[in-house]
């Protein structure tokens, strides 16, 4: 649960604060630049499962 918790946050919540503390008079417009870059990750969608949480791209843990 937690894993999932911090899986979304970083996906929607960071770029949200990145957008914030760096562009302030312009946060909405770059919180959603930030958030289309996520579509290029659309194939994942097609993965069996969406999300296994004991999948890992960077590291193998075999």
């Amino acid at each position: 649960m937690t894993q999932t918790l911090v899986h979304y946050f970083l996906h929607f919540g960071m770029p949200l604060i990145i957008a914030y503390v760096f562009f302030r008079s312009d946060y909405k417009r770059v919180y959603l630049i930030l958030l289309a870059t996520m579509l290029v990750d659309l194939d994942h969608l097609f993965a069996t499962p969406i999300f296994s949480p004991n999948r890992c791209s960077i590291v193998n843990p075999q």
